[in-house]
């Protein structure tokens, strides 16, 4: 709520607690009415909480609310936050994420900065406890293994890997490399969510040298990273592959077939990094589609 303004959070507080509670996304949008979506649906919202499918009847965000707002996820420096812009996100306090949409700035063809916010997307971290106890007994066993954890922008990825960490973490020894602090939501040290009493968080660590770094100093029987995109990542992986330690990591897919045709993860496909891949409904939040 701190960094929110204030007539929005006023108009959330207004709201029932049942409906707060399921809130999954606030999107503030400049010159135009305050929105949440609550089970993949978006919603108007007005100053009273009530939402409506009308514009009119909506609290209206100005540019200088959303300026306000981006100030205040930025700490008030937002030199200190460059790289994170550039990468059109900002992680907050408990594992949040604020998507940011504005103007690029390019220099010599390579993007530097982005100006002119015209809206914040904050994205609401939940933890739900026991979601992957399924997954968890029909993929490991005995010995832990790799997985691939695969499913659109907002099927459950991180909530889904979250609870993984947790157990797996009750059993083995793992190292988690949270690149974007989203998966323990480390604050002074100490995560804000509960990833398992033998893991160990590489907090901020970008994932290629998170990896390497956890297999050379922290002796891991399991390795966990979340969202797996890049050549950096995917030379990490194949590294820690050779040593014979198991890796469990998300990805961004639609379906097996899209998986299938990226590029970049062709390789660990090929070579068998992972010995299972599962899937997250694009309909049902959190929800296991099918394991491979």
């Amino acid at each position: 709520m701190g960094y929110l303004p204030v007539q929005v959070r006023e108009a959330l507080q207004h709201m029932e607690k049942r409906v707060q509670e399921q809130v999954q996304e606030i999107r503030l949008r400049a010159s135009c009415p305050l929105c949440i979506t609550v089970s993949g649906r978006e919603k108007i919202v007005g100053a009273m909480g009530e939402r409506t499918s009308l514009a009119s009847r909506g609290v209206l965000v100005t540019q200088k609310m959303v300026e306000q707002s981006f100030q205040a996820i930025c700490e008030y420096s937002i030199y200190r936050y460059t790289k994170e812009i550039r990468e059109g996100f900002i992680t907050i306090s408990g594992g949040n994420r604020v998507g940011i949409a504005g103007s690029a700035v390019y220099r010599e063809g390579v993007l530097t900065q982005m100006r002119y916010i015209s809206g914040l997307n904050f994205r609401i971290a939940h933890a739900v406890k026991g979601c992957a106890d399924s997954l968890y007994q029909k993929v490991f066993g005995v010995q832990p293994c790799s997985l691939l954890l695969s499913g659109n922008v907002g099927s459950g990825k991180t909530t889904m890997l979250r609870d993984l960490c947790r157990l797996l973490g009750e059993k083995w020894r793992v190292s988690l490399v949270d690149e974007r602090s989203e998966i323990a939501a480390m604050h002074a040290g100490v995560p804000r969510y509960d990833v398992g009493i033998h893991t160990d968080v590489l907090d901020g660590f970008p994932r290629g040298e998170g990896l390497l770094t956890a297999l050379r100093v922290l002796t891991p029987q399991i390795l966990v990273c979340d969202e797996i995109g890049t050549q950096e990542d995917v030379q990490a992986i194949l590294r820690v592959h050779g040593c014979g330690v198991p890796v469990v990591a998300s990805v961004h897919a639609g379906s097996w077939e899209e998986l299938q045709r990226r590029c970049i993860l062709k390789r660990l496909l090929e070579e068998g990094v992972f010995t299972h891949v599962a899937h997250l409904s694009a309909l049902q939040l959190g929800k296991v589609q099918t394991i491979r």
